[in-house]
């Protein structure tokens, strides 16, 4: 179960709050492990950060995040057990995870440069790419050039 810290339990809003519980309630994986969540100062120039190796794991995120950032810092504390090591996998996983409707921000090692507008035009298609570049990734390791150049042809 995920259990604030202080700091996060003071900074951290109701709904934030509840934003976190319901993105961690989609890890099923996850349930039963202590996890703990604390807060981020804004200006830091991080949204989130985790630590699968401390124990507890933890993740840290700054007030107010979006769904997609948070799934993203969870998805860390699964790498390593069946989704691979690296801020773009994170991403991958995070957002073949989601449903389309919590997908809030485009996943900013994948898809950063891409407008807001876009990303909402194209999370549907993102989406369904991002789950099939991870059945790619069974037999293509060059998984993510092949889920790039399937970006590009997002307009």
């Amino acid at each position: 179960m995920i259990r604030f810290t202080s700091v996060a339990d003071a900074r951290f809003d109701p709904q934030f709050k509840d934003r976190v519980l319901q993105v961690y309630s989609l890890f099923p994986e996850l349930q039963g492990r202590p996890i703990k969540c604390s807060c981020i100062s804004k200006g830091s120039g991080l949204l989130g950060t985790a630590r699968s190796w401390a124990d507890p794991q933890q993740i840290a995120l700054q007030p107010g995040v979006g769904r997609t950032t948070i799934a993203h810092e969870l998805t860390h504390l699964l790498q390593g057990e069946g989704v691979p090591h690296g801020e773009k996998a994170c991403d991958i996983w995070a957002t073949a995870r989601l449903p389309e409707e919590m997908l809030d921000e485009q996943p900013h090692y994948l898809l950063g440069h891409w407008s807001r507008d876009r990303w909402l035009r194209n999370r549907a298609q993102a989406k369904q790419l991002c789950a099939q570049a991870i059945e790619v990734r069974r037999t293509e390791r060059a998984y993510i050039r092949w889920l790039s150049h399937k970006f590009k042809q997002l307009r």
